[in-house]
């Protein structure tokens, strides 16, 4: 993969992120923070977090070659990254006012988020795929 196409995947996966970040505190907000007092600067959180999110990532941009191993443990590990930093900012702006109830709600939001995200992803690119593939075949049979 050309350096030109690696940045575009990652910045295409950072808006990604950076929406998925944005739904799930944008919902866990709505229903939980109620009154909550939040200063402007949380609007950057989304960007913010979307960046440490994209540490995980950055393997599969240089890595062409990834065993099915490889890229399920490179998924784990950015779940789990994407897991910790949600909650662990969420807690720093509302402490323990979602309590336990509204903390188990966002794991299960990201967790959703999170596959809806990967099965788009997948449907976009096989699509592409496919494309291709009927291309080619075109071309076969031409020939």
């Amino acid at each position: 993969m050309d350096i030109r196409n690696a940045f575009r995947k990652m910045l295409s996966d950072y808006i990604i992120i950076q929406a998925e970040i944005a739904l799930s505190i944008g919902i866990i907000g709505s229903f939980f923070a109620g009154d909550e007092p939040i200063s402007y600067h949380y609007f950057f959180l989304p960007a913010i977090l979307g960046l440490v999110c994209m540490l995980p990532c950055l393997i599969t941009y240089f890595k062409e070659d990834m065993t099915i191993r490889q890229i399920i443990l490179q998924r784990v590990i950015e779940f789990l990254v994407i897991e910790a930093a949600i909650i662990a900012s969420i807690y720093y702006i509302v402490g323990d006012a979602l309590g336990l109830a509204g903390y188990i709600v966002m794991f299960f939001s990201i967790l959703f988020f999170d596959i809806l995200t990967y099965g788009l992803s997948y449907w976009f690119e096989k699509k592409d795929a496919d494309a291709i593939n009927r291309k080619l075949k075109a071309d076969r049979e031409r020939e």
